[in-house]
């Protein structure tokens, strides 16, 4: 089938406005590439601070001067005694970081890539009294954003990626199908793109949801190339039909909807600055993919079911496991019903910015009180820690006083 003319990654010339956004990318879940201009204001843009004056590569003793006391996790690429690569992740400073790629830079030896990713640097910044200020300001097309509406002490999905040539992140959607925005502040970077219609044609097992997906694209080509597709991993064809593949220049902001699987590579030294985020014209979507995570969580927890119903009388076993369901979807993923219903209350009570840059609240009503209104209604809500229906019923009370 290939690539359908509604799944075309868009290249804006200007930047657009944020109704021209919101219905050509957001509403229709559609990836696009934004030009240099809507980054023309960002302090980091305009002192080019981390660009080398020399050759255009990262200035990374100006990143070590500024943020050297930050840490964040660091995968370092080794290619091992039989050819093969092995990952290996570890939290480390910044300075650290930074000495280790510097080395790198003279010997490589056997390391292929050192890459910095979900450095909190922002959040490290507003606690750390260091006085240096923020490198960006979110633009305004992607201000209506619920998940970094955040308290200061909360934890938060505004990272920045910093790596040598060749680092990358293997094929990935983002959590719990939220949308991702991508700036490159030095360097390029290769993006593959497949649309949610074909993400079961990278599962081992297509017609299995919990089926492990293809872990990256050379996997997948080795596959399609040796023509070993059959029982397993028989439909990475119709996937592979699909991809598009997406060069960011320096400079430029990728969109990535929800649910769309996505690879990326640092064609050089590449940083980036990046955002999870979501709004109400997503969060069906991130109500599903909990709904799908917990029951996954609940199937793999079976025995344990099994173990507590037959040792304890009645049903009130059931508090006890379904607080376990939620705790191992935290552990597995950051989130759960609890923290979903505090952002959804909190935005619904202090909005991220203002009218102009979000829909209006009746739209935002009807996409998110049938939410609130079928979750009272799930099996498990009478087993759920009372502060997580208390949460979803303030919400669906003020969606309902919305309606007047």
């Amino acid at each position: 089938m290939g690539v359908l003319e509604d799944e075309v990654v868009i290249r804006f010339e200007t930047a657009p406005s944020y109704r021209e956004f919101f219905e050509r990318c957001l509403v229709a879940n559609r990836p696009c590439i934004l030009p240099r201009s809507l980054i023309s204001h960002w302090p980091a843009e305009q002192s080019r601070a981390w660009v080398s004056p020399h050759d255009g590569s990262i200035n990374w003793s100006a990143l070590k001067l500024h943020y050297g006391s930050q840490t964040a996790p660091v995968v370092v690429t080794r290619t091992n005694a039989q050819g093969d690569e092995e990952e290996d992740r570890q939290d480390m400073t910044i300075r650290d970081a930074i000495d280790l790629i510097l080395a790198h830079r003279t010997d490589p030896s056997n390391i292929k890539a050192i890459y910095i990713k979900d450095w909190h640097m922002i959040k490290q910044l507003h606690s750390d009294g260091s006085g240096v200020g923020d490198p960006y300001v979110v633009p305004e097309i992607f201000a209506d954003d619920w998940m970094n509406n955040v308290g200061a002490g909360d934890d938060d999905f505004r990272f920045v990626y910093a790596g040598t040539a060749g680092s990358q992140t293997l094929l990935h959607r983002d959590v719990y199908t939220s949308y991702s925005w991508s700036t490159n502040v030095v360097g390029r970077k290769r993006w593959h793109l497949f649309p949610p219609r074909v993400v079961e044609h990278l599962r081992r097992f297509p017609a299995v949801d919990t089926s492990p997906m293809v872990p990256d694209i050379q996997s997948l080509q080795n596959i399609i190339d040796a023509g070993t597709e059959g029982k397993e991993y028989s439909e990475l064809h119709r996937a592979w039909e699909a991809v598009q593949v997406v060069d960011q220049q320096e400079g430029e902001t990728i969109f990535v909807p929800s649910n769309w699987w996505h690879q990326v590579h640092n064609v050089g030294e590449c940083i980036s600055i990046n955002r999870n985020w979501c709004n109400a014209v997503n969060v069906p979507s991130l109500y599903k993919s909990i709904e799908a995570e917990l029951e996954h969580v609940e199937q793999s927890l079976c025995d344990v079911r099994e173990m507590l119903s037959n040792n304890t009388e009645g049903q009130e076993w059931k508090h006890e496991f379904y607080k376990l369901v939620q705790d191992v979807a935290v552990q597995d993923a950051g989130w759960a019903w609890h923290g979903f219903w505090k952002m959804v209350l909190r935005n619904l009570q202090t909005p991220p910015t203002d009218s102009r840059y979000r829909p209006d609240a009746e739209w935002v009503q009807t996409r998110i009180l049938p939410l609130a209104q079928q979750f009272e209604t799930r099996q498990d809500a009478q087993w759920l820690d009372a502060s997580i229906l208390d949460t979803a019923r303030q919400c669906r009370q003020m969606l309902q006083g919305q309606m007047g």
